[in-house]
């Protein structure tokens, strides 16, 4: 009878533990790491139709880029003309949406911020996220652009829904971050 109670134990246990192995992000059949999804009411398309267009004078910084908190969120972006850059980022631990796969050749924090270029030379993506090890800019004294309101500037336009903030460059390619949301064109 001991033995029989003690299989039983022990079959217990391996039942119960089945449910506790590791889990993994789930991989493509190329081996790259599948994105997680946001839901897509999340992901601000386009502009409100009585959106407000502000001076960006009213964000140039000393060294000549602009600089945006969005809206009372987390999130700040910068507009870079002498980069042709576009960056909107926030803190790690500021992020409510699920973390994205690092790469591999990743060392630092990857899913926090994204960039948008002006334009892309070949073989360069012209959105993506960024493998940084610290912000691009530092927005403790910017001011924000509120919800509604959007901002042109260097090639750029950025406007702010909610707590989440859409940039597009002339080509129309984008991205979006806030605290919940993240997208990007292809």
């Amino acid at each position: 009878m001991g033995q029989k109670a003690i299989s039983i134990a022990l079959l217990i246990v391996s039942l119960s533990l089945a449910g506790c192995s590791a889990s993994t992000t789930p991989t493509n059949p190329d081996g790259s790491q599948s994105l997680p999804t946001i839901d897509p009411a999340l992901i601000p398309q386009e502009a409100p139709a009585d959106v407000v267009q502000v001076d960006p004078d009213l964000f140039l910084v000393e060294y000549g880029d602009i600089i945006f908190k969005v809206g009372a969120g987390p999130t700040w972006c910068t507009l870079s003309e002498f980069d042709d850059i576009a960056i909107c980022e926030h803190k790690e631990t500021e992020v409510r949406y699920e973390p994205l796969p690092k790469p591999s050749d990743c060392d630092f924090t990857y899913g926090n911020q994204i960039k948008l270029l002006g334009s892309a030379t070949t073989g360069e993506l012209t959105a993506d996220f960024t493998c940084v090890n610290s912000p691009y800019s530092d927005a403790s004294t910017s001011p924000s652009l509120a919800d509604g309101e959007q901002i042109t500037a260097f090639g750029f336009t950025c406007f702010v829904v909610g707590e989440t903030a859409r940039c597009e460059n002339s080509a129309e390619d984008f991205i979006v971050l806030g605290p919940d949301a993240w997208a990007k064109s292809d």
